[in-house]
């Protein structure tokens, strides 16, 4: 989740929150001032009406005029007499009565009061039709909900306009981040911005990538003159261990011994090619825009095994489906196609087979071998070996699995009884 998002979510809980809170406490706090307004001003008419018989001298007659009077138009005024002596007191509560008019029940606000006029105890009591508690809350509510519909709006498009103005920097180191690659020993150009985290940031990943870019070079520069300089002197040591094998006057044991330094020297000019393949493939120096035709290149590699394969009295069998063109790197793709044609024939059993398939999507090749399936969590690792022959160095899946992670292939390894073993390569 980005974090412009997520600080929108944050807010707009935070908002849908404070609105679920003020709705009640608004509807009460406006309950209590229409009450109290309502309140005030059933005690005024009632002061008025109290001065005004009291001036004019309303006598029972006169008194029971004005309630009839008042009913007929519903002004919710009526004065009954009273029998006894009572006490001058007020109270105000709420009452819901049916309404004639409306033809409903409706919340009352009633002032009940005595009043005596000239001896004569009267009951008074003036009603005031209050608006109905579930209209207000729906006012409130609908009220709430606009502004609240307004603010997330305003929180969103200001949120907006101000991510896209202030974080463009960062948006702008990521993307360069993103389409970096090291091998081209150019650090990144940041943007200045107004916000000091951010020219914090720009400053810490240009001085990182400089730092990254002088390793890089160093790593490099080490590798090429590392392989170039022993590349030399073991095609010295190769060339002189030719010239002593050819003396008629050796021995059988000193003729032994030569074969064991020659193929030492084999396996270790090996090693120091293959090394030097690998660092390449890490430090990403192979393009990956070629257009390959795979199925071209995987027949050229099967029909330079033909004779080791006939010599080792193995059963091959190559199957071509599709003939897919990738975008990729021919180099890599021959690498990897002879790395694992070359460990299927060099583990392979006596009178066993090999069986290799190209698909549109897929390189599979299916070898006999050893009846116990080799353990994944170690196969792809340097310099691991699943036997003890001399001649093998101990790279050839490494390599094959690094050129699958370059090339954004998926090598999958299977095990089927009896001794099966399944290499698939997934371009797609």
């Amino acid at each position: 989740m980005k974090l412009l998002h997520r600080s929108l979510r944050n807010y707009i809980l935070f908002s849908i929150l404070i609105y679920l809170i003020s709705v009640p406490v608004f509807y009460v706090i406006i309950q209590n001032l229409w009450l109290t307004d309502v309140d005030e001003s059933l005690m005024y008419q009632k002061e008025k009406i109290k001065a005004a018989m009291l001036h004019d001298n309303f006598n029972q007659s006169t008194i029971e005029n004005f309630t009839n009077t008042a009913y007929s138009f519903e002004l919710g005024v009526t004065i009954v007499p009273l029998t006894g002596n009572f006490r001058a007191t007020d109270t105000i509560y709420t009452n819901n009565q049916f309404d004639t008019t409306r033809k409903h029940v409706e919340p009352f606000r009633e002032l009940v009061s005595t009043l005596e006029i000239n001896g004569v105890w009267y009951k008074f009591t003036i009603q005031k039709d209050l608006v109905e508690n579930e209209d207000l809350m729906l006012a409130i509510t609908y009220t709430q909900a606009v502004l609240l519909l307004i603010l997330l709006v305003g929180i969103v498009i200001q949120t907006n306009r101000f991510s896209q103005k202030t974080w463009q920097p960062f948006y702008t180191l990521i993307a360069q981040l993103k389409t970096y690659k090291i091998d081209a020993e150019t650090p990144i150009e940041v943007q200045s911005s107004n916000i000091d985290e951010f020219n914090d940031l720009n400053y810490s990943v240009k001085k990182l990538t400089e730092n990254n870019i002088n390793v890089f070079r160093a790593q490099k520069e080490f590798t090429e003159n590392a392989a170039h300089e022993t590349q030399t002197p073991l095609a010295a040591i190769k060339n002189q261990v030719d010239l002593l094998a050819q003396d008629n006057e050796l021995t059988k044991n000193q003729s032994e011994i030569i074969n064991k330094i020659d193929r030492n020297i084999r396996l270790l000019t090996k090693l120091n090619r293959n090394l030097l393949l690998l660092s390449k493939i890490e430090n990403e120096q192979f393009s990956t825009s070629e257009k390959v035709e795979v199925a071209s290149i995987v027949n050229e590699i099967v029909q330079s095994f033909g004779e080791q394969i006939r010599l080792n009295g193995v059963t091959f069998c190559y199957t071509e489906k599709d003939k897919p063109i990738l975008s990729s790197n021919s180099q890599l793709i021959i690498s990897l196609f002879t790395n694992l044609l070359t460990n299927a024939v060099k583990y392979n059993i006596p009178n066993g087979e090999i069986q290799v398939i190209l698909s549109e999507n897929h390189f599979q090749i299916f070898n006999t071998g050893t009846s116990v399936p080799l353990r994944e969590d170690k196969i792809y690792k340097r310099f691991y070996k699943n036997s003890q022959l001399i001649e093998s160095s101990g790279l050839g899946l490494a390599i094959a699995k690094k050129t699958c992670d370059l090339l954004g292939y998926k090598m999958q390894y299977e095990f089927t009884t009896p001794n099966i073993h399944i290499f698939t390569v997934q371009f797609s």
